[in-house]
């Protein structure tokens, strides 16, 4: 078994180096250990002159046989961590960089409060990788806001939060629209849910400069969904990581942003920029908590899920 592990962790680092450093073993170690599983079989699992590393046709087959002996071996012990009724066991849960910043931690608090036994692990990725370990439960539960295989996973709603766009306070713009524009603190009292703050066109700043996420960011696409759906399509001066950094980007000058309220609440009081709220239905995002379809779902997921929604029942952050 310890070797069919120390093959997948190969597969997985696509570097010997990486894998032996994972898993704590000296490289000359791991070699052997995989060299001792190919002789076995009779057959190479990795193409050792391709980098970065690459599987055999028999090493994708080999894998796929891990795969499913591992998810064998962890339905076995999630039901027989269930007997201990939350005494034992474990939870893999992931997030991407704001989500498991911000969205995770009270979760995390309360559940580690309510079951100190149980053994968290925390992951932080991109929605991409995220949902390819949730796929071979690696994880158990991730938080996204994005589009998903409905195929392959279900969702379980958490909150909504709502997009605004957050414009430096120093820009000219910000003078025709004073009826419109609210303040951070505006935005943590929920001023910006009252109807008679009116939303603006997105066109009403076609003609600035925009930091907008990169590609692959749930908040790239939605943000040139929003520009499109108003005719234009922004003229972007940076493109940016994360949402933290397109705020803090704009907050110095640099450019307009679409920020979410849950970021506006969670930071430090600045009164660098104005927000506004858009006139679009799509400039609000649905949170939820992903799991793989069909997948055996323990006591400490169920809890988990039911601990989060009871946070977030309200829309509210409890980090605020």
């Amino acid at each position: 078994m310890q070797g069919m592990l120390y093959v997948y962790e190969v597969y997985r680092e696509k570097s010997f180096s990486r894998a032996a450093r994972k898993l704590f073993v000296s490289q000359p170690a791991l070699s052997a250990a995989v060299k001792k599983a190919e002789t076995t079989l009779g057959v190479l699992l990795f193409d050792r002159s391709s980098s970065p590393l690459q599987l055999t046709a028999a090493g994708k087959a080999y894998i796929e046989a891990t795969q499913q002996i591992m998810a064998i071996e962890k339905k076995l012990l999630d039901y027989c961590h269930d007997l201990e009724n939350l005494n034992s066991g474990s939870l893999a849960v992931g997030g991407t960089n704001f989500f498991a910043s911000c969205l995770l931690p009270p979760i995390i608090r309360e559940f580690s409060n309510a079951y100190p036994k149980i053994q968290l692990q925390i992951t932080e990725s991109d929605s991409a990788e995220l949902y390819e370990r949730l796929l071979t439960e690696d994880l158990d539960l991730i938080v996204d806001s994005g589009i998903y295989n409905e195929t392959l996973y279900e969702s379980i709603p958490l909150l909504e939060d709502h997009i605004l766009l957050g414009v430096p306070a120093q820009y000219p713009v910000n003078d025709k629209f004073s009826s419109s524009r609210l303040t951070q603190a505006d935005i943590i009292r929920g001023q910006h849910h009252r109807s008679d703050i009116l939303p603006l066109p997105l066109t009403c700043f076609a003609g600035e400069e925009f930091l907008l996420l990169g590609k692959g960011n749930d908040m790239h696409r939605r943000a040139l969904d929003l520009c499109r759906r108003s005719g234009f399509t922004p003229k972007v001066r940076l493109y940016l990581n994360q949402l933290m950094t397109a705020y803090h980007t704009a907050c110095q000058g640099l450019g307009i942003t679409f920020l979410t309220d849950s970021l506006i609440k969670m930071s430090m009081p600045s009164e660098a920029l104005f927000y506004y709220k858009i006139r679009d239905d799509a400039a609000t995002r649905k949170i939820f908590i992903a799991a793989k379809k069909n997948c055996y779902r323990t006591h400490a997921m169920q809890e988990f899920i039911q601990l989060g929604q009871a946070l977030y029942q309200d829309d509210t952050l409890p980090c605020t």
